[in-house]
């Protein structure tokens, strides 16, 4: 289950990679929703699990640690591109190395209690799904079309749908 809800995943990343394609380099810091992140700040945090989550199951531990922000070395459009790259690599990795123990341990997390490795891997699915959504929202008050949220077939080919087997 676990490859399966990566592989979506893995299209989403592809979708998301394009719609920070399309900040401009002087909205990096613009606060379109008063009271909220800048978008650079956003960007990071959509990523923070992503990078951190997958190998802090694999290690049987989730400190706060593992989970840093990167957004004041993000300066730049292509710092942005690159960091979520990179932390999709990352989560990649981790996740090529997880067995079935991994996913059903009880892993303590910085956020009070032990959760399941499967259950934080939900997390980091949703939370970054969810600031997407927040991403999609500062685009649109910017007055920039995001892209349509499942144009899967328009991803770079790392990123796009694979054939279905049966």
């Amino acid at each position: 289950m676990l490859l399966e809800m990566w592989d979506q995943f893995r299209q989403i990343q592809g979708v998301t990679v394009r719609t920070i394609e399309r900040i401009p380099a002087d909205k990096l810091d613009a606060k379109p929703i008063p009271n909220m992140r800048t978008v650079r700040e956003l960007v990071d945090h959509m990523y923070v699990y992503v990078r951190g989550v997958p190998g802090a199951i694999l290690k049987g531990e989730l400190l706060q640690e593992d989970c840093p922000s990167n957004a004041e070395r993000l300066t730049t459009p292509k710092d942005l591109l690159a960091y979520a790259h990179e932390s999709f690599r990352m989560a990649d990795q981790a996740i090529a190395k997880m067995e079935e123990k991994h996913l059903g341990q009880p892993i303590p997390t910085f956020f009070g209690r032990d959760i399941t490795g499967s259950g934080l891997m939900q997390i980091v699915y949703d939370e970054h799904l969810h600031h997407r959504g927040q991403f999609y929202a500062y685009l649109r008050v910017l007055g920039i079309e995001p892209p349509f949220l499942w144009s899967f077939t328009e991803n770079a080919p790392e990123y796009q749908p694979r054939e279905l087997r049966v």
